[in-house]
């Protein structure tokens, strides 16, 4: 230890070598044929006007582990649902969902934030966002920003 300013700290830092792949949580992997079966269960629910119910589904175990073209297929099922609830309606449904459910909710609108499909429905969105955090409060979005996992 001649001159102890030189020392390269970063060298001892045991989280050097990892990327983002290495710190990120296992999901479990989901296949492209369950995420179908699933949008098209919440596709059958949000047809016979129960949009909240197929939100409450779809948000139910969420797609953590699927390949891109799923969790697209997943984010316009959800999309959909969304869609057909009406605005006035949307505290109660938020209200319905538990906290894991509404916590999907706002990963599933920062991912729609994020497409090109879900630009298209902006205000939507925002409308959705606005009206979560207003029941919930700011407590699914220090989740999401903790969570590693991501749609």
């Amino acid at each position: 230890m001649e001159d102890w300013r030189r020392i390269d700290i970063d060298a001892y830092d045991p989280d050097r070598g990892l990327t983002e792949e290495d710190l990120r949580p296992a999901a479990a992997p989901v296949t492209s044929q369950e995420v179908s079966t699933k949008a098209q269960q919440v596709r059958t629910l949000s047809g016979r006007g129960s949009f909240g119910d197929s939100l409450a589904y779809a948000l139910t175990d969420p797609p953590y582990g699927a390949d891109e073209g799923s969790k697209a297929l997943y984010l316009s099922s959800v999309l959909e649902a969304l869609q057909g609830v009406k605005q006035s309606e949307i505290p109660e449904v938020v209200k319905s969902l538990d906290r894991d459910q509404q916590d999907a909710l706002i990963k599933v609108i920062y991912r729609g934030m994020e497409t090109k499909d879900g630009q298209k429905q902006g205000g939507l969105l925002l409308s959705w966002f606005d009206k979560t955090i207003e029941v919930t409060g700011n407590g699914p979005i220090v989740r999401y920003m903790s969570d590693k996992r991501v749609l």
